[in-house]
């Protein structure tokens, strides 16, 4: 049961990213995304020489840790990494991309049919213009929720 309620979280996290798309968020109406990711959001981690389509996100879960006491929950880490692309100014970008992924996720919020009782951004990091014209950048998101 747990492999699978993990692979539905991540498969939530693809579908919600997915959301980015340039218009208004379906999450808040007064907030307008930065990025038209147009879909390019999988559920696997690619290097950048395996990128063809920019913007692009790619995500992998990780480490499961288990706690049992009352209920048997777990914490579950996650890896985003986006990849842009711009002759001008790729960190730019990059923090828009940035922007429109903590929207998302603070705003998923309680998902019950999947368990989850909290989602976080627990880091985030920047090429800071080392692989300019491209940018890339890997957020690290924590997600507790119910085995059960």
């Amino acid at each position: 049961m747990a492999t699978s309620r993990r692979s539905d979280i991540i498969n939530l996290l693809v579908t919600e990213l997915k959301k980015i798309d340039g218009g208004t968020s379906d999450f808040d109406s007064s907030y307008t995304f930065n990025t038209n990711l147009s879909n390019n959001v999988e559920r696997k981690i690619r290097f950048l020489d395996e990128v063809n389509d920019f913007p692009s996100l790619y995500l992998a879960a990780g480490t499961e840790i288990r706690d049992s006491q009352n209920l048997t929950t777990a914490t579950l880490d996650a890896t985003i990494r986006a990849y842009v692309f711009s002759d001008d100014e790729s960190q730019d970008k990059m923090d828009d991309l940035i922007q429109d992924i903590e929207h998302v996720i603070y705003r998923i919020g309680d998902n019950s049919d999947k368990g989850i009782q909290e989602i976080s951004i627990s880091n985030i990091s920047v090429d800071e213009g080392l692989f300019a014209p491209y940018g890339l950048s890997e957020i690290e998101v924590t997600i507790d929720y119910i085995l059960v």
